[in-house]
């Protein structure tokens, strides 16, 4: 077993306050000494050491010089006067302030009642411990106040992507947090209520404000909770007689969450339960967020004094995310997952999927899958697990688009390649032009030659002939012709 050093601790170890005259030998508290003794025991010695050697030891008395200490068997006696007998005599001088002798005996671990008064105590004197301890004692205590909001602790402001969608959104969710802050104003919005269709981010803001309210007050009590969940906890309590605990559940709250709140126009009782919790909580200004796939006009079948409710505070449409703000939660999906996905398949996956931040994840996670088995999937493959429809789109692809794509991809004016210029950077691009109209579009050589302003389709077959050979004797090139077929069918 190695030692440890104990003789740099000794002179960190706390004392007793002992005034020569007036405390005897005898005035002495067991029970504090071995408090301190232990406290110091712990910031020397790992957990596992610790429990090894002294869980179950206790200070017994203290009597003509002698520290009588008790321990549970005979092979934890030996080792404790073997390898820590000087350090708890130093421990022992520092707390009594007399120079005593350590005597160890066996003694069961029952046969002392008041062994909870020498547990760890988490006032230690030393303040770097003292405040490590109250920010894992404030961790614990958030998590418990998330799992009892039954909220996700993944999502939060801070990977929450804010777009030109969901600006006015997030921005009122912000107000929601700093309003809840201070009970006694009124609130700026109440109640919220969220609409736009599956997967635009609604779940995710509204439990961004739980989790940020529980960050900054985890003693807040908040409930987030589907529509469904709420009308099956109503049939429950009405089985089991227990209206009563129901009703105070959702209405003694801080900060009530309901999502998919439009399948309430399928439950006329759930809409009297919810009008009324809706009534209790607003006067006692408490904050209501609510959460559909409509806004409160469109929903069917609910009455009148109800949708007036969820019109009475602020109403935010969250749009279906727009092409940058889909590449940026790709990012963002991406560095959470702590992995590396070439530039090339985001761009691929924000092209194509459109409307769903979930869709958006599920062909990340798609692709993520391919690369973690070894491989580096060309674009036509990610494009087919993705089930990109290339055909479709290869369709509906005009000349009129391609020659734009050719000309922004060599920079080079769309009216230069159809012009009788000869240049080689201006003669490449048309040939490039020329070879994908034929070979992508399928256009016939007679009509390519219309399109590029040529009088003979010869010059389109020598251009299908010559830009094969060239790409494979030029990378750049290859590059570029890479990048015309992207920006046309991904």
């Amino acid at each position: 077993m190695d030692k440890i050093d104990f003789e740099k601790y000794a002179d960190n170890i706390p004392k007793l306050e002992i005034r020569e005259g007036e405390i005897s030998i005898q005035d002495i508290d067991t029970d504090d000494v071995w408090k301190i003794v232990t406290e110091n025991l712990r910031m020397v010695l790992d957990r596992v050491e610790y429990d090894s050697w002294f869980a179950g030891t206790y200070l017994e008395k203290v009597q003509n010089g002698v520290a009588t200490i008790s321990c549970s068997n005979e092979f934890k006696r030996e080792a404790i006067l073997r390898d820590y007998n000087k350090f708890l005599q130093s421990c022992l001088t520092k707390a009594t302030g007399q120079n005593l002798q350590i005597e160890m005996i066996v003694k069961a671990s029952e046969a002392k009642e008041p062994r909870e008064r020498y547990k760890f105590v988490t006032n230690t004197g030393n303040p770097i411990m003292d405040l490590f301890t109250k920010m894992e004692g404030d961790k614990k205590k958030y998590e418990d106040a998330v799992k009892r909001a039954r909220l996700n602790p993944r999502y939060t402001f801070k990977n929450f992507v804010i777009g030109s969608n969901n600006r006015l959104a997030e921005a009122v969710a912000q107000s929601v947090v700093s309003d809840l802050d201070n009970d006694s104003i009124a609130k700026s919005y109440n109640p919220v209520f969220y609409y736009g269709s599956t997967g635009v981010g609604k779940t995710h803001l509204m439990q961004a404000i739980g989790n940020e309210v529980l960050r900054k007050n985890p003693d807040r009590n908040i409930a987030y909770v589907s529509i469904e969940q709420f009308l099956n906890e109503m049939i429950e309590a009405i089985r089991t007689r227990k209206n009563e605990d129901f009703r105070s559940k959702y209405r003694e709250v801080d900060l009530l969450i309901i999502d998919d709140i439009q399948f309430v126009e399928a439950y006329p009782k759930t809409q009297e339960e919810l009008f009324h919790t809706f009534n209790t909580l607003y006067q006692a200004n408490k904050q209501i967020i609510l959460a559909s796939d409509r806004p409160p006009r469109d929903i069917k079948n609910i009455t009148d004094r109800l949708r007036t409710r969820f019109e009475g505070g602020m109403v935010c449409d969250i749009q279906a995310p727009e092409y940058e703000t889909r590449l940026a939660i790709l990012k963002q999906i991406m560095l959470e997952k702590g992995v590396t996905v070439p530039d090339l398949f985001l761009e691929l996956i924000a092209k194509n999927i459109e409307s769903s931040v979930r869709e958006l994840e599920g062909a990340l996670n798609k692709v993520i899958t391919l690369t973690k088995l070894g491989e580096v999937p060309s674009y036509e493959e990610v494009a087919r697990i993705l089930q990109v429809d290339i055909e479709s789109k290869r369709r509906r692809v005009t000349p009129e688009r391609l020659l734009e794509v050719v000309s922004s991809v060599f920079d080079i004016s769309i009216r230069f390649l159809r012009s009788s210029r000869k240049t080689d950077s201006i003669a490449t691009a048309r040939q490039v032009a020329m070879y994908l109209l034929r070979t992508e579009l399928e256009i016939s050589l007679k009509n390519v030659a219309k399109i590029v302003g040529r009088k003979d389709h010869t010059t389109v077959m020598f251009a299908c002939e010559a830009i094969p050979k060239k790409i494979k004797l030029d990378p750049g090139l290859a590059e570029k012709v890479e990048r015309c077929k992207r920006d046309l069918f991904y």
